[in-house]
């Protein structure tokens, strides 16, 4: 019964503890203030301006596939089985082109988003650590990086952030 009560006592004074060994901690959520800011939603919309072609162009392909479909189900009972082959060999050339062309985009949007977001990011990154340096954070982490159970709304800085960013940056 003593040694549980000792390991109790224990618990509890390593737990009141930790608090003070943590320091002043917030967390910023970066996908949320990249988007939010406004030379961030500036680059958001020359992403979408510039997929927007080749998203109509999957649109095309993906029509197509779905007529050829239509087309092999209509003449399955009625053509000759070498027109069958013909609209089969037709429609798996034109799957296989839209898988491809879909790989292909998404590749290619990836890329083009790494490209548009990185200096918004890393701009977002040093806003981040001059306000926690300036407001005595020991640690600021990254949210949505790590499994979390529960963050006050008060350790989370990503809209002082954003106004932050905002201001150093402004957007024409």
């Amino acid at each position: 019964m003593k040694a549980i009560t000792r390991w109790i006592l224990v618990g509890i004074v390593v737990c009141a503890a930790i608090p003070a060994v943590a320091g002043n901690v917030g967390f910023l959520d970066v996908e949320r203030a990249v988007s939010s800011v406004k030379e961030g939603q500036r680059q958001l919309q020359a992403l979408e301006a510039w997929g927007s072609p080749r998203r109509q162009q999957l649109e095309a392909m993906r029509s197509q596939v779905v007529e050829l479909t239509k087309q092999l189900d209509a003449q399955r009972t009625i053509a000759t089985a070498d027109v069958i082959k013909e609209l089969e060999n037709g429609l798996l050339q034109a799957q296989r082109a839209l898988e491809d062309s879909g790989r292909a985009f998404n590749r290619d949007i990836e890329s083009k988003q790494n490209e548009f977001f990185a200096q918004v990011a890393m701009r977002v990154g040093s806003v981040s650590s001059e306000y926690a340096a300036a407001n005595g954070f020991d640690a600021i982490f990254v949210l949505n990086a790590q499994p979390l159970v529960y963050v006050a709304a008060t350790v989370d800085i990503t809209d002082v952030v954003i106004e932050l960013y905002d201001e150093r940056y402004p957007v024409d």
